[in-house]
């Protein structure tokens, strides 16, 4: 029997999911286990298994077990030397011109403009969160039972564009009041029967119901503006985080700037998506939240100066009112800060499986594993810590995600030495910019029209006109609920939208709040 010296730090982690530590005597553990060896003791322990190679070590085979897995994260003064030395040599091997930068801050501008929501798409998004209100009243009355719909996700945090998705939860009450898994699964199933009904009646489509997912989710596109829309029932975690980065966006816009045109890259190139084990966008607005605290100097603080007073958005408000400008004294540009970011990732590439990860809370790369696990990327929560944003990333599809960081980098380099043109590179970083994406199940619907679809009040007149007429007019209560409240909760006119976008864009924007009956502005 080989034993260990007692400075291991040495478990096991046993196939049912329970862990167990070894003691310095070399206890007996379950044969039913991967070895798992952290920090300095993985390069002894190669040797003893090379020593003991098909012998029992505390009962295992080592070879098999080697062979099963081995996650060994390094410490942090390891992983920190690493990464400067790594990104160091990355900096040298991709030389950037800073003469032809400022062309690339011209082609990042273009897509920042051409992918920005409109006046009229932002009032789309806040009349839906109102029609939602409207079907919760309907389904719940006006009992003290009705939940109320509030917006979360990219819409709050202002970093959507035309084709993002609405984010929804369905919320009943307290949030520390803890709701059960099984009547989050019962609310979504009362407001997907309304779908189906509306849905018959052409003002949704699409529908699907998710209750499986970590979080149950029903999915809904409105008809009229190709939104999809994303319900969840007390999403208070997604709430609180599309509240603080709000909030922080506000220390310096080159976060908000630079978060948008990483996601509509990621979005792009087909890995920002946590359904198909890729960057979800909290993970990527993370990212660049890291990088904009590990430059020199940086842009913006630590998280954990700003939740001194804990993560009320009020009480984080006030502290970022401190923090104004922090970055001022650092001028990159976007163009820059966008190469740079690309770089530093692919710098770590083969550091992700040591153990290192980006810790926004700390603002600075640290050691971690999760469940003894290194992930293939990992992303601390800034507000749970004990949890990986990125947790969904898969071994397979972060190859996928390399693939394209590295693609991306060469074709910059290739556009800032003169031998690529800008509509050849916006078009491998960012696809197709100038027409809005819409969604896959929509497009043998969808028309030709660039302009987004606003709520035009004759455009379910048009939708009743394929039904027969005897059919609409049915004196079924809950048949004429649904299409003569439809109507009405569309009852905003075109030209009251476009007159006032026209003459004061600014306006409409603060028209729609002052409006607004469900989306608080302390959700803003």
């Amino acid at each position: 029997m080989v034993r260990f010296p007692t400075a291991f730090n040495v478990h096991f982690e046993a196939m049912n999911g329970r862990g167990h530590h070894i003691k310095p005597d070399g206890a007996r553990a379950s044969p039913f286990v991967f070895l798992v060896v952290v920090g300095s003791a993985s390069r002894e322990y190669e040797r003893h298994r090379r020593a003991a190679s098909g012998r029992s070590v505390l009962g295992l085979k080592c070879g098999v077990v080697y062979e099963a897995g081995v996650f060994m994260a390094l410490p942090r003064k390891v992983l920190l030397k690493k990464v400067s030395k790594f990104e160091s040599k990355e900096l040298e091997k991709y030389k950037i011109d800073p003469l032809r930068l400022p062309d690339f801050d011209k082609l990042l501008d273009d897509v920042y403009m051409a992918r920005r929501p409109t006046p009229t798409e932002c009032f789309n998004r806040r009349d839906l969160i109102r029609v939602f209100n409207a079907i919760a009243k309907e389904i719940y009355g006006n009992s003290s039972e009705c939940p109320t719909v509030v917006g979360f996700g990219s819409f709050v945090m202002d970093m959507y564009n035309t084709g993002s998705d609405l984010d929804l939860s369905i919320n009943f009450g307290n949030p520390s009041v803890q709701f059960p898994r099984e009547k989050k699964i019962q609310t979504l199933r009362k407001f997907a029967k309304k779908f189906y009904s509306l849905q018959r009646k052409g003002h949704v489509t699409s529908i699907q119901t998710i209750m499986t997912a970590r979080v149950p989710i029903v999915k809904v596109i409105d008809y009229g503006t190709r939104i999809e829309c994303d319900l969840s029932v007390e999403n208070w975690d997604g709430i609180l985080k599309s509240q603080l980065v709000h909030v922080i966006s506000a220390i310096d816009d080159r976060f908000q700037k630079l978060s948008f045109l990483m996601k509509s890259w990621a979005k792009a190139n087909g890995i920002n998506s946590s359904k198909d084990r890729t960057l979800n966008s909290l993970s990527i607005i993370s990212l660049v939240a890291f990088h904009l605290q590990t430059r020199q100097p940086p842009i913006l603080p630590p998280f954990s100066v700003l939740f001194k007073d804990g993560t009320d958005p009020a009480n984080v408000r006030k502290n970022v009112d401190s923090f104004l400008n922090y970055g001022k004294a650092n001028e990159e540009s976007l163009a820059l800060l966008f190469v740079a970011l690309l770089i530093k990732l692919a710098s770590v590439e083969k550091l992700w499986q040591k153990g290192l990860c980006a810790s926004v809370f700390e603002g600075s790369w640290i050691s971690k594993t999760w469940d003894s696990r290194c992930g293939p990327i990992s992303v601390e929560d800034f507000t749970e810590r004990s949890e990986n944003v990125s947790r969904a990333v898969g071994v397979e599809e972060v190859k996928k995600i390399y693939d394209c960081i590295h693609r991306s980098i060469i074709g910059l380099l290739f556009f800032l030495d003169g031998k690529m043109p800008a509509a050849e590179l916006k078009e491998l970083l960012f696809g197709s910019v100038d027409v809005p994406t819409l969604k896959s199940a929509d497009k043998n619907e969808a028309t030709t029209s660039n302009s987004p679809t606003v709520h035009y009040p004759d455009q379910t007149k048009k939708m009743r006109s394929s039904h027969n007429s005897e059919e609409t007019h049915v004196k079924n209560q809950q048949g004429q609920q649904t299409t003569q409240e439809w109507d009405a909760w569309h009852s905003t006119t075109y030209t009251q939208v476009a007159s006032c976008a026209a003459s004061h864009p600014f306006q409409l924007n603060c028209w729609i709040i002052e409006r607004d009956d469900f989306m608080s502005p302390r959700y803003l």
